[in-house]
């Protein structure tokens, strides 16, 4: 056995007890900060809005209680095969997510038939270009939940607030870290 080993303090249970919580610690302050920048941050720089899905009509490949994020689109700029977040009926806050099956012309007007992917039938009324609020860019599975719990002008200022209590806490680990090490150098 060479004389370093023999020096080296064995780690025991609560070291690693230690290091387990820090790293858990550390993994919720990097997925709270990315659901944040994901749901938040991105779509406020690409002019985009996020929605929180309600129903399984687009299961499986968008959950219930996922949030997707959609972008502001231009006439014409649907096309077969989008996915598109409208309102129910123009001006009105209440919206759904759901695949455009056809693009016609009636009266000089575009009007979209919409399908949600789990749905067997056709959505009853055709969507016109209004309506949508915007194209389907991605989605967050199952991170609706959490804002389903909070009201709707309530969610960005929680959103601020612990964006930055993320971050003041992620300093306030490393900084600890940092200076336990210096401690345990200057012990030796």
């Amino acid at each position: 056995m060479n004389e370093e080993s023999s020096t080296r303090p064995r780690r025991g249970f609560r070291w690693w007890l230690a290091v387990g919580g820090q790293t858990i610690a550390w993994a919720v302050v990097v997925i709270c900060f990315l659901a944040i920048v994901a749901t938040v941050l991105v779509p406020r720089v690409i002019g985009a809005e996020p929605y929180t899905v309600v129903s399984g009509s687009m299961e499986p490949e968008i959950p219930v209680g996922s949030i997707v994020v959609a972008q502001e689109v231009s006439d014409g700029q649907v096309q077969f095969d989008d996915v598109v977040t409208y309102q129910l009926e123009s001006g009105e806050p209440q919206t759904v997510t759901h695949r455009v099956i056809a693009v016609d012309i009636v009266e000089g007007e575009v009007r979209y038939r919409t399908q949600g992917d789990a749905n067997d039938s056709i959505d009853p009324e055709p969507v016109r270009a209004e309506q949508i609020r915007g194209k389907v860019i991605y989605h967050v599975p199952y991170l609706g939940y959490v804002g389903t719990w909070l009201p709707m002008d309530v969610r960005p200022k929680l959103a601020a607030i612990a964006g930055i209590g993320l971050l003041v806490y992620a300093a306030v680990l490393l900084l600890r870290n940092v200076f336990s090490g210096r401690e345990k150098k200057a012990a030796h």
